[in-house]
């Protein structure tokens, strides 16, 4: 039981580990701003 215990933490703080990779690198490569709205001056 307590090796049971053990791989749950051990895989639960993977699993937080790795989404917190995916979203720091989906962020930092996300773009800086999001146009919605292009006027007629712009091309």
């Amino acid at each position: 039981m307590k090796v049971l215990k053990a791989m749950l933490v051990f895989f639960t703080a993977l699993a937080v580990a790795a989404t917190a990779l995916l979203l720091f690198c989906q962020a930092k490569n996300a773009p800086h701003y999001i146009r919605i709205y292009g006027g007629e001056d712009q091309n």
